[in-house]
């Protein structure tokens, strides 16, 4: 009896192992035609997304295309958008510059039987089959407002440098970082909001306007990769440097030189490189039809992911600093 107990178990096991197995097998038999269309091509962050969905396109095999405005435009994104649609790409990717611009033509491609997958900053949640968000929202409204405020005065006057006004993860990052700063930090005040349209060129100049129109600020949040560098070249220009302190978030190879000078003390960002694999994974799971609304999925060597609605959180907030940016190079 116990042998017949024992090898019924040894077969539940097996077969335990059997159906994990399966669950993180992908059927990569038919290639795959796959776009992944970033705010602006140029940008380092998205320039690091691309590498990884380079390496992972390779393993699945997707057949894959990077391309996007050459400026921080929604039309641009639609006027690409309606190309991938008329050439008949199987999944197209995207990080959106403005949420309800580009649903429609998106929700044309889904009407022609092509897959949308958003990243980093959402569509209209009709106009995507997944989003791949970076990071809870709350999470990392927290942590841009501690890459800050753990530096200056609590009751300090500071400025926000966003990207585009209607960027839908810039928005989402001040809004939590809003509702942060209410009951963290009370007594610190918000005395500007400037945007540098996803260019350092124009951040640097909105940084200079910031700080030449309000000396009385203290602290610069830049969440937008050439936010926060253009913020933090403002702040080297004029000389003030250990006065003003810069975070945000962006790659690290983008703010090394800042983050060694002391301007910006520590940013959260997220592995970039990780999750453009990760947007390949999703895309040809979404091809496959073999990723759930509601549940969980294994993406390789990534590891598994829950799915909340068609939501899919990436990572906790990576913090990079002094001590640890040099172990990172995107």
């Amino acid at each position: 009896m116990k042998n017949m107990k024992w090898a019924g178990f040894l077969t539940a096991a097996l077969l335990g192992l059997s159906v994990t197995a399966h669950a993180a097998d992908i059927d990569t038999s038919k290639r795959i035609r796959v776009a992944m269309v970033p705010k602006l091509v140029g940008i380092s962050v998205f320039k690091a997304n691309q590498k990884g969905a380079i390496a992972a396109a390779a393993k699945l095999n997707i057949d894959f295309l990077y391309t996007g405005p050459v400026t921080a435009s929604a039309q641009g994104q639609v006027d690409v958008f309606n190309s991938l649609i008329a050439r008949r790409f199987n999944v197209i990717t995207t990080t959106s510059n403005n949420p309800t611009e580009l649903a429609p033509a998106l929700r044309r491609a889904m009407k022609q039987g092509i897959k949308v997958v958003s990243y980093d900053s959402d569509v209209a949640p009709d106009a995507r089959d997944f989003f791949i968000q970076n990071t809870a929202y709350p999470a990392f409204g927290k942590a841009l407002v501690d890459s800050v405020a753990k530096y200056i005065k609590p009751d300090a006057k500071i400025a926000i440098l966003s990207s585009t006004p209607d960027a839908t993860i810039q928005n989402e990052w001040i809004k939590a970082l809003k509702a942060y700063m209410a009951t963290a930090y009370p007594k610190m005040t918000i005395v500007t909001t400037q945007y540098g349209q996803s260019s350092v060129s124009q951040s640097l100049t909105a940084g200079l306007n910031i700080l030449q129109a309000h000396p009385e600020v203290t602290g610069i949040i830049g969440p937008d990769a050439a936010a926060l560098v253009g913020a933090a070249a403002a702040v080297q220009k004029l000389g003030l440097t250990g006065k003003v302190i810069v975070g945000g978030c962006s790659d690290p190879d983008a703010i090394r030189q800042y983050v060694k000078a002391g301007v910006i003390k520590e940013t959260p960002l997220w592995d970039e490189v990780k999750e453009g694999e990760l947007v390949m994974y999703v895309a040809r799971l979404a091809y496959n039809n073999a990723i759930p609304r509601n549940g969980s999925f294994t993406a390789g060597d990534l590891g598994t992911f829950k799915v909340n609605d068609g939501v899919i959180i990436f990572s906790d907030p990576l913090i990079f600093n002094a001590q640890n940016i040099d172990n990172y190079h995107f």
